[in-house]
């Protein structure tokens, strides 16, 4: 299985914080060359494949779409900017879901986040901020799996999204399309120690709490 990690976006609303590091790599990153430096070519034995988004200061759909050569086989699709323990990531390997998210149904929906709208144990739709009319509704972590299959189907849906010059968009915003032609499932991981990193308050939140969480 491939990990695709989506890493060196620009972080418009974190450059107060961040110093003009790339979003990923504020310590608790846009630029690649950060990027690449700070990770290596291998880590734990895993090999590390670096491909560079040019237009990154356009949508994050472009940063998708210039790894589409790894949409070909089971693959991960992870944003970098996430800060979890180890075993987020195994529940969602090892679920029997071929094709799933990662969902908090214990958060607090302000309207910002990234929300997974379910029915009978299907995500039904994902929207910045949600919807009613659904079973459970809970924020997407921003780790996907998806199967061969489904990766392919992906591919197609940012292919056709990019050749009608829809590139200035998130790469969330493909995901109706697939959820629309594949069933896709869910883990819940409620309650678990994580933050996505947005703000410069969310740096805070992540050495306070999460990070001594993690720790324990």
């Amino acid at each position: 299985m491939t990990a695709i990690i989506l890493a060196a976006g620009v972080g418009k609303r974190l450059l107060t914080a961040s110093g003009g590091r790339p979003k990923c790599l504020v310590e608790i990153g846009f630029g690649a060359e950060a990027v690449r430096a700070a990770v290596g070519d291998e880590i734990g034995g895993v090999r590390i494949r670096f491909v560079v988004n040019h237009r990154f200061r356009e949508g994050a759909i472009l940063s998708l779409w210039a790894a589409r050569d790894c949409l070909s086989g089971a693959v991960l699709v992870m944003d970098a900017d996430v800060l979890c323990p180890p075993a987020m990531l195994d529940r969602l390997v090892r679920s029997p879901e071929p094709n799933c998210f990662l969902l908090d149904a214990s958060v607090e929906n302000t309207g910002e986040e990234q929300m997974l709208l379910t029915t009978d144990g299907r995500v039904r739709d994902i929207v910045r901020g949600g919807a009613p009319g659904y079973q459970l509704a809970g924020e997407s972590v921003g780790f996907l799996k998806l199967s061969a299959e489904a990766a392919c189907l992906l591919r197609d849906l940012l292919a056709e999204r990019v050749a009608r010059g829809d590139t200035g968009i998130e790469h969330e915003e493909v995901y109706p399309d697939l959820l629309a032609r594949v069933p896709v499932g869910f883990e819940r991981v409620d309650g678990m120690p994580w933050t996505e990193i947005d703000f410069p308050e969310d740096i805070e939140r992540a050495e306070r709490e999460v990070l001594p969480r993690l720790g324990a």
